[in-house]
């Protein structure tokens, strides 16, 4: 029922939205198809102490035809987007065939000059992993099993002066998996409420604020997890378990997020900036530590010339986890825009920071990612557009990871009232972080012809090379589609 509760609350919402509209009307609905075809080979690294887990290694080839249908209705005052993108899946593999579901629906209406409130849902089932990259750019390793997700969000924006303004908003996010593998910890319901302020003080400064509250509630664990942490526990320290359950392994937590930007504008081509972000994760469970994060940025933004353009910044980062002595670091990137000739472009980025990766979709043999993450990310793309409806771009990128294990963390250091002082405490803290390489390199090729038609290759590559257990994999995957997509009534 879940599936349906979004889109049995926005059609009569939508109606509230377009009804009062009293303006001319343009009513549009376009159609279009795609074959495709999906080759995934995935193998993972695994040890001889692996032998005892699941194997996850993936060999498919899978081809598709995926009707499109969009109807799309505006007025000067408001809009309505539906648009059902099911697809037919036959596996070569397992010699059958299921049905992946792609429904989106978008509405916006003014209600005066100043105050423009939209809403929109997202419903996807599949068992595609890359539907799910916009969760979290390191987040990858979910294998070939079928999910379903459902997004649902409702903002407002009250524009009260020349590049002024203020919003609010709520999002409703559901994960679930038909095989959540170990742990169980994958699945969860989140709301999220947001409001941010951006203010022109002249034609030299402006600033933004925002705040956020997260509420995560997640599937609670195996029971089969719950034994295994209760025999690590009453290993480590006798008679502990008679006060753990599951409640005590669950992830649901609260997430707290505020800060702002302040902005110089020098000139045209120089603006200076300095940005404060702070995060919190309170965990309900209590053998979950919480954390506290603050960043602050100084950057700035270079027009070098109508082509070359530089970002950069830099700046402290200070972290507390729960019990442990705080640690200072630091934040910064560097970003560049080339356009090497009018249809060449290369982009480069580095950037070093911190994140808490409490809603990964992740697996591992204890459930699922979690914990303060330091990373350094390195990207490079290039583009080039050989003719008007032919282009080619190829990319790489790698990702460094030192992830604490929040939970390991607590059973190494659960002995302290028997005597551990806070030296021992931060070693096993230390002992407690584990690596993670990300490599990902490939490039695509997509032919535009006869003005309706598409014709796309895409190939990637990537290999982890992670210390967590089952977490080491290497992926070849390439992507062959041809696509026709045409306007077929308007009035």
């Amino acid at each position: 029922m879940r599936k349906l509760s979004s889109f049995i609350f926005l059609l009569p919402l939508s109606t509230l939205f377009l009804s009062h509209s009293v303006q001319a009307r343009l009513n549009t609905i376009t159609g279009g198809v795609a074959i495709g075809y999906d080759y995934d080979d995935t193998q993972y690294k695994r040890e001889d102490i692996e032998e005892l887990l699941p194997n996850q290694d993936t060999f498919q080839q899978q081809f598709s035809i995926a009707p499109l249908f969009i109807f799309e209705t505006t007025s000067t005052t408001d809009g309505l987007t539906i648009s059902f993108n099911p697809s037919l899946v036959y596996d070569l593999e397992d010699s059958q065939s299921d049905t992946d579901h792609n429904f989106s629906f978008s509405a916006h209406r003014d209600f005066t000059r100043n105050l423009t409130i939209e809403l929109s849902d997202n419903f996807i089932y599949s068992d595609d992993p890359v539907l799910l990259e916009a969760e979290t750019s390191s987040d990858y390793n979910r294998g070939r099993r079928r999910y379903w997700t459902n997004d649902f969000n409702i903002n407002s924006t009250y524009t009260y002066d020349i590049e002024s303004s203020f919003a609010a908003g709520y999002s409703y996010h559901i994960l679930q998996n038909e095989d959540a593998g170990p742990g169980g910890y994958e699945d969860y319901d989140r709301h999220m409420a947001d409001l941010s302020l951006q203010h022109r003080i002249d034609a030299a400064w402006n600033f933004s604020l925002f705040a956020n509250y997260t509420r995560g509630l997640f599937d609670p664990p195996d029971p089969e997890l719950v034994e295994i942490i209760e025999g690590e526990l009453e290993d480590t320290a006798p008679g502990i378990t008679d006060d753990v359950n599951s409640d005590d392994l669950s992830n649901n937590l609260s997430e707290y997020r505020f800060g702002g930007t302040l902005n110089w504008i020098l000139s045209s081509r120089k603006i200076f900036l300095v940005n404060y972000d702070f995060s919190a994760s309170n965990y309900d469970a209590i053998l979950r530590y919480d954390t506290n994060l603050h960043n602050l940025t100084f950057g700035a933004q270079y027009l070098h010339t109508r082509h070359l353009s530089f970002e950069l910044g830099a700046g402290p980062s200070y972290e507390k986890t729960e019990t442990f002595d705080p640690n200072w670091g630091y934040n910064g990137h560097v970003n560049l825009n080339y356009d090497i000739a009018k249809r060449t472009n290369i982009t480069a980025g580095i950037e070093k920071g911190f994140d808490q990766k409490n809603f990964s979709a992740n697996n591992n043999v204890i459930g699922r990612d979690q914990g303060l993450t330091g990373y350094w990310n390195y990207n490079l793309t290039f583009s080039h557009q050989l003719t008007n409806g032919l282009t080619v771009s190829l990319f790489g990128a790698y990702r460094d990871e030192e992830q604490e294990n929040i939970l390991h963390g607590f059973i190494n250091t659960i002995e302290s009232d028997s005597g551990l002082d806070t030296t021992d405490r931060e070693t096993f803290r230390e002992e407690s972080i584990f690596q993670k390489g990300i490599y990902e390199a490939g490039g695509s090729l997509t032919y535009t012809f006869l003005r309706w038609y598409t014709a796309s290759l895409r190939y990637t590559y990537r290999n982890q090379d992670s210390e967590f257990i089952n977490d080491s994999y290497d992926e070849h995957r390439a992507f062959l589609t041809l696509s026709f997509q045409k306007e077929l009534l308007r009035w």
